[in-house]
């Protein structure tokens, strides 16, 4: 299969790895805004208080991760420009809600951009109070705010370093065939070219492996090595982070469009704030599978107003499904020495099955192009397996010399 991707501009996502502290103007969308903005900043003070530790100042980072940026990328931008930029950046529109003392200042501008693109096309779309927690889920989990009405969506918050270096590694499994006029690349996603492209050129399943491994033994996607690929990887490794994450916030729209209730709630363990009542609140797998559908039409129309075309963005949603069941396996394989051996407790139902409705119920575009959207989605899941089948036998020697996952897991 053949398939393209452009390149375009897009928040910085090495800056997810920043920790800032800031705040920034405007009401938040939801009805009861007050309860639920100050439990998540309570949740959010207690894990920063259970990790307090010696960390840098936040604001010198920024200024030293645009240094680094404009120094590859633009080295003759000015001290005026990067003051303009990093001016640009902290300025943030007014119907953002605030942004919490202990939150991550780079995780909020995300996840808020984010939100506005999924509420682009939809006119009066409530935007639900949204942050970042250490959940042990790729998955955004739904919390209950105790004496409201309300509730809090929260996004684990290693997702949007782990998209970064996930992407990439799979990005470069994939042989570009040529560039086109329009600024773009060309791909083959044909496993006989992945699997040559791989055999000559051993880096991604590297990088694939590294991602993994930091993220199951330190629960930190970005202790891995640091590397800039090709401009064709970083081009199609862009697309697919940007369908990823988009689905995962469409994913939660998508309840609150279908009007769910409720199915259940029950205590929930979040490493670092058991001082706190968490509850979490649960959806029936039939919910939660009629939310990938309306978080698939959410982010297709977030995607294509952005220029993309809808196998670009199948390819994002893919990626999704397929990173979360290679943290299963990888765990699993971990954990007991077999793959699928253990499920972890989730919400959610098995990302196979989620991945297989959502492919049946893709109906609502052209025969042609659904066709077309279902074929990149299978090759994407394809090169992540191939991927995963050079990674496996090394969890499996860490499981036998003792390893174990980071608690974020446990």
């Amino acid at each position: 299969m053949t398939g393209r991707a452009n390149t375009g501009k897009r928040e910085t996502h090495d800056a997810a790895n920043l920790i800032m502290t800031a705040s920034g103007e405007g009401a938040s969308l939801t009805e009861e805004p007050e309860p639920a903005q100050l439990f998540l900043w309570d949740l959010q003070g207690a894990l920063a208080g259970a990790h307090a530790g010696p960390t840098p100042d936040p604001k010198q980072r920024m200024e030293e991760l645009f240094h680094r940026i404009a120094k590859e990328f633009n080295p003759r931008a000015t001290t005026a420009q990067l003051g303009a930029e990093l001016k640009n950046y902290y300025d943030t529109p007014k119907h953002w809600p605030p942004c919490g003392p202990h939150e991550n200042f780079a995780h909020y501008r995300m996840i808020q951009t984010l939100a506005d693109e999924i509420e682009r096309p939809v006119e009066g779309l409530p935007r639900p109070v949204l942050g970042t927690l250490t959940t042990g889920e790729i998955n955004a989990i739904t919390l209950k705010v105790p004496g409201s009405t309300s509730h809090v969506v929260a996004i684990e918050d290693q997702l949007f370093p782990f998209a970064l270096l996930f992407s990439k590694a799979v990005a470069l499994a994939i042989p570009v065939i040529s560039s086109t006029a329009e600024g773009g690349f060309d791909f083959h996603i044909g496993m006989a070219q992945v699997r040559g492209h791989l055999k000559e050129n051993p880096e991604a399943v590297q990088r694939f492996q590294e991602v993994i491994l930091a993220y199951i033994l330190d629960g930190k996607p970005g202790k891995a090595p640091r590397y800039t690929p090709p401009s064709h990887v970083i081009s199609l490794a862009s697309t697919m982070i940007m369908g990823l994450e988009l689905f995962v916030l469409g994913h939660e729209y998508g309840h609150i469009m279908a009007g769910h209730l409720a199915d259940g709630a029950a205590p929930r363990r979040l490493r670092g704030t058991e001082d706190v009542d968490v509850t979490e609140i649960s959806w029936s797998w039939q919910q939660e599978l009629d939310a990938d559908a309306v978080g698939w039409t959410l982010s297709m129309a977030a995607m294509i107003h952005q220029g993309s075309e809808p196998p670009a963005t199948q390819a994002g949603i893919e990626l999704f499904f397929s990173a979360c069941e290679v943290l299963e396996k990888a765990l699993s394989v971990l954990t007991t020495g077999e793959v699928d051996r253990v499920r972890r407790p989730t919400s959610h139902p098995h990302p196979r099955l989620r991945r297989d409705t959502l492919r049946e119920s893709i109906s609502n575009i052209q025969e042609e192009e659904a066709e077309r959207v279902k074929l990149i989605g299978e090759c994407i899941a394809e090169v992540v397996e191939e991927l995963w089948r050079h990674t496996e036998p090394l969890i499996l020697k860490l499981h036998r010399a003792g390893k174990r996952p980071d608690t974020r897991w446990l």
